[in-house]
Formats: structure tokens, sequence, C-alpha cells
């Protein structure tokens, strides 16, 4: 709030309550002198109005301003600090917090390399950062020594006492194999192409990429929502999972049930680990 506003509230309180009336609260002699009424910036009532505001407004400064450097260290405060990371810039301390100095810095956001966070607390009271880049629309892990950079950047800015797991991998693999039956007046039934354009147009990849795009980082794969998109598309009538396996790192595939969260923030399925049969949908009424 400005001080011009704050000053304002105050006139225009005074002008509508008529307890306030100049000829109720003055003598007889102040009347004389100097009328509550008067609408001279110098009436010594608009001097007290004046006052006032100047003093709300520097206790709304100070207040304000504390507000901003006792931040408190949640879950999404801290997910934000992670994404302000600046990499190769120094923080400094000001104003009772870590900032960066950006004076003179022509390439500050070209310095934010964190496109995708999560924060999440484990049981033991551990946070868990997760991580990624976006790399020309595709997300992957930041390099080693940018990685090291932001574990000090974090070590600075974080509440002391408190442990952190940064995950910083390689996106979760996904293998799945498919049934879908489709329209095959307008779909391949080989390679599951759309024929009725002239355009190279895969339905089902296109489905499945666009799923998993638009998946919230750290965000659940669920078969359902998954199966839900395929039918969708263009040409398509049912989608069925016949086989859904999982892996991350190193770690082998494994299967899992209706949804799974990625332990890295992310999924990705690669070409050799999707297979789509493609059937006729044909309903048949004895």
């Amino acid at each position: 709030m400005t001080f011009t506003e704050i000053q304002q509230s105050i006139l225009n309180a005074k002008a509508s309550a008529t307890e306030l009336n100049a000829l109720e609260v003055l003598t007889t002699n102040e009347q004389t002198v100097n009328s509550a009424n008067s609408t001279s910036k110098v009436a010594i009532w608009r001097l007290w109005v004046w006052i006032f505001s100047f003093a709300i407004w520097v206790m709304y400064q100070i207040v304000n301003k504390n507000a901003l450097n006792s931040r408190p260290q949640n879950l999404p405060n801290f997910r934000q600090t992670i994404l302000n990371f600046r990499d190769g810039l120094n923080l400094v301390w000001k104003d009772g917090a870590f900032n960066y100095d950006l004076t003179g810095v022509v390439d500050a956001e070209e310095r934010l390399i964190i496109d995708r966070c999560a924060v999440l607390e484990s049981n033991d009271g551990e946070l868990v950062v997760k991580v990624a880049t976006d790399n020309a629309g595709v997300l992957e892990p930041i390099t080693e020594p940018q990685k090291t950079r932001l574990l000090d950047y974090i070590r600075q800015i974080k509440v002391p006492g408190v442990r952190i797991r940064l995950i910083n991998e390689v996106a979760d693999k996904l293998k799945i194999d498919l049934t879908v039956y489709v329209d095959p007046l307008i779909i391949d039934l080989n390679d599951g192409k759309l024929l009725n354009t002239t355009d190279t147009v895969y339905p089902v990849q296109d489905a499945i990429n666009d799923y998993l795009s638009n998946l919230e980082f750290n965000g659940a794969f669920v078969n359902d929502f998954f199966r839900s998109k395929i039918k969708e598309a263009e040409g398509i009538n049912l989608a069925v999972i016949d086989s859904i396996q999982w892996k991350y790192a190193s770690f082998p595939f494994i299967s899992f049930n209706e949804f799974k969260v990625p332990e890295s923030g992310y999924f990705k399925i690669e070409e050799t680990d999707l297979n789509i049969n493609y059937l006729p949908y044909v309903l048949v009424n004895n």
C-alpha cells in the first residue's frame, strides 16, 4: 500500500464519519481559528493526517521487508529457491539473507539451469530434491560440475541441520507391450500409420509422447490415464496394456500395478522398449 493510498483512506473515513463533524469535535474558539472542515492542505487536521499516514506507511515498509527476509522454509519456498539457482554466480549476504548480486550480469536468465524441481520430505525428515534441465525440449540431468555447484548452493541456503538428498539422474525407463484395436480403414495394421492424411502421423506414438511430455514433474504414470490418452487418438477404439515395466538408473526392469512415481522425477520410453500390436476393431453380433 502506498503513502498516498493510506492518506486517502483516512480522508475518506473522516468524510464519511458523522461523529467527526467539525462542530462536535472543536471548541468555539477552535472553530474560529481553524475549522476541521477546511480543505486547505495546511489545516492543522490535514497535517495530522499526513503525519499518521507517513507513520503507518513506514511501519508497513518495515513489516513487509521483515516478512520477505523471514520467509518460512516450507517445501514450496525451498523448491523455488532451487529453481532460482544461477550457475557460476556467487551468493552474497544481504538484508538478512543470501542473494545474488546481479549488477552488471547480462546473462542472468541463461544461468538458470534447473528447469524442473520437486522437493519431498522422507519419513525420517530428510529432504529429497529431484532436478532436471531442459535441453531443447528433452529433460536430462545437469552435468556433474553443475551438480557440485548446486550442492554447494543448497548447503548455503538450507536450514542448518536439515539433511538433503539430491537426485539428478537420467529419466526412469518404461517398457510397454500394447494391443491396440483400431479402425482398419484409416490405420495401417502393420505400423499404425494414419492413412487418411498426406502427413506422416502415428496416432498411438504421438499420444504416448504427448502423455509423457505433459506429465507433471515427479507426477505418477497412471495406467488408466495412459490408456485413455491413447484411446482419444484418431482411429483408435481400444487400448490394452499387456505388460508394463519400469526401471531406475542401473536397476533392472520390474513390473508395477496401476501407477508409478518416477524416482528421477520423469519418464522416458525408448523405441526398442515399446511394442505395439495393431488389431482391427470388429464387433460381431451372433
